[in-house]
């Protein structure tokens, strides 16, 4: 935040354009409340609020471009254009006019109504679409569409809508939903219906909006773009802004994102998001669908590039760019392997490892908190994140508990507490196995045993093995890559329960409430290691150190630091 302070007291402020002024209808003159604003192909714009007023800057470089424009839009108006260059004048009132909508034919006919679903109505999922906001900047994500292309029948009445909210920590969220015709499989004109706002307040959750008072009739679209456009949000101050929608790697179907309203659109593949319409189907045709998803359909902690779509992480309130700090990060060589590390704090060491396809940034919300009373050694795992893997052959958990052993050798550490989350959790498992004396205390979130279904919940392997089919035939570097982790997944660990009463440091086992991994298996863990202590955080899933991160580290802390 102080960052952000200097920068508006600094030249930057002067080599950017302010945009202000207000929407209004052409017509009554009463503001058009939460218009969109974009500059045509660029990620730049925002949303007016409810009395039509907006402001938010652009860079002056625009302007050597050209007769650059601002394109102002909402449903139910024709967009109109201004130019740019305009607003050197100051505030300008941008006049919209009600959109003339010519009606056709009406052809009264004999026939059935049959109610379908048409999308995903399954919210199993542990992939996260996310689209988030930092309220009242000027530099802000207003605007930001996320949606899918659903197939439908060709004469359709919508009755609701309902998507699957994986986390939301913010007091509201106002959406506008919009549809759009599809045209070469993305988003193209948009669909003429009345303007559908609505607020999203529960953390997590289906989410319904009622459709029937606006009777929106669709006829002759076989595919429709559905898409959900960031207005406003309210957080309270000091609490960390996210929100993120459920979905699944769906081969052959995609999630698409745009950051402002004129922005090109583009696509994360495969993706679909857990949305739906239902719909009063006026023939009795079954709608066409690109591929069919169960509704258990869920995947671990597997690839960044699943886990995280469009962005990151929010950046934690101190500034720290964990997994990619020029102060806090390290190399270290590893047999066959360079591994990236970062540390943080002072004290007894703990060392933590992260799930498959992620990286240091994963314990963002961990890191401060730890670090206030541990030396925190965050390491990336071999062939993930910034660290390096020279090698070809399958990787293993004994390969990453091998690095992470050689990583405090390099570090002169002959014991350190682990705390490991997913895949990290099994390396953390084959590291206090093969090398007893070098662990401390073993904090496991989420590990499992062996890929069955006696371990993990139904529908993740079947999804996992969708997902390596859905790799390229001749794949490139970053696609081995992925490959390698999901087949990691589906091979291993290969342990047994009878092996882990091997284990000798104090442990806390932890898992979510609705964690992929089935809590039947979990309390087997917990009961096969001596003196093992065990918590089920209620309400969370696979991802509990970022859904809950106050209670997952305060019950970390409270193990680790109690004599």
């Amino acid at each position: 935040m102080f960052s952000f302070f200097l920068l508006l007291q600094s030249p930057v402020a002067a080599q950017s354009l302010l945009l202000e002024g207000q929407v209004r209808d052409q017509v009554s003159q009463a503001p058009v409340p939460f218009a969109t604003l974009g500059i045509q192909q660029q990620p730049l714009g925002s949303v007016a609020d409810a009395q039509g007023r907006f402001h938010f800057r652009v860079p002056t470089t625009l302007l050597a471009s050209g007769a650059v424009q601002l394109v102002v839009s909402c449903v139910g108006f024709t967009p109109a254009a201004v130019p740019v260059a305009a607003f050197r004048a100051g505030p300008q009132t941008v006049q919209l006019r009600a959109a003339a909508v010519e009606l056709g034919d009406v052809t009264v006919r004999p026939g059935n109504v049959t109610t379908k679903t048409f999308g995903r109505t399954g919210a199993s999922a542990f992939m996260v679409a996310r689209m988030y906001t930092e309220p009242a900047l000027e530099q802000d994500e207003l605007g930001k569409e996320q949606g899918t292309i659903l197939d439908l029948d060709p004469d359709c009445r919508l009755r609701e809508l309902r998507f699957h909210v994986a986390f939301n920590r913010f007091q509201r969220v106002r959406f506008r939903l919009n549809l759009y015709a599809v045209q070469a499989g993305r988003p193209a004109a948009p669909v003429p219906h009345p303007d559908i706002l609505f607020e999203v307040t529960q953390p997590r959750g289906w989410v319904s909006v009622d459709l029937t008072p606006y009777r929106i009739l669709l006829q002759n679209h076989r595919q429709v773009a559905v898409t959900l456009q960031w207005l406003q949000s309210e957080a309270a101050p000091g609490t960390p802004k996210a929100f993120g929608l459920s979905a699944v790697p769906t081969p052959g179907h995609a999630i698409l994102f745009r950051d402002k309203s004129q922005a090109p659109w583009r696509e994360v593949r495969p993706g679909h998001l857990s949305l739906f319409l239902t719909a009063d189907s006026y023939r009795g045709a079954a709608p066409r669908r690109s591929a069919p998803t169960p509704a258990t359909y869920a995947v671990p902690d597997s690839l960044k590039y699943l886990q995280f779509v469009e962005h990151p992480q929010p950046a934690p309130p101190d500034s720290h760019h964990y997994g990619d700090s020029a102060a806090a990060g390290h190399y270290v060589p590893v047999r066959g392997a360079r591994l990236y590390y970062e540390e943080y704090g002072q004290g007894a060491p703990l060392l933590l490892l992260h799930g498959n396809g992620q990286s240091v940034a994963a314990f963002e919300r961990q890191l401060a908190p730890l670090a206030r009373h541990f030396r925190v050694i965050a390491v990336d795992t071999r062939a993930q994140g910034k660290s390096r893997d020279f090698t070809t052959g399958p990787l293993s958990y004994d390969l990453f508990a091998a690095d992470a052993w050689q990583l405090l050798q390099a570090l002169h550490l002959e014991r350190a507490s682990v705390l490991g989350w997913s895949d990290g959790a099994n390396t953390a498992l084959q590291l206090a196995l093969a090398h007893p004396a070098a662990v401390d205390r073993l904090v496991l979130m989420a590990p499992n045993l062996f890929p069955t279904e006696q371990a993990l919940a139904p529908g993740v392997l079947a999804g996992l093995r969708e997902q390596l089919l859905s790799l390229p035939a001749r794949p490139d570097t970053s696609a081995r890559q992925q490959a390698r982790l999901v087949q990691l997944l589906l091979e291993e660990p290969r342990l047994s329960f009878t092996e882990l009463a091997a284990i000798t440091a104090p442990t806390l086992v932890l898992a979510g409430q609705y964690d992929l991994i089935r809590e039947t298996h979990t309390r087997a863990i917990a009961r096969h290691i001596r003196g093992a202590r065990l918590a089920i955080f209620p309400g969370a899933s696979h991802n509990a150190p970022q859904e809950i991160p106050a209670l997952f580290n305060q019950t970390v802390l409270d193990f680790l630091l109690t004599p």
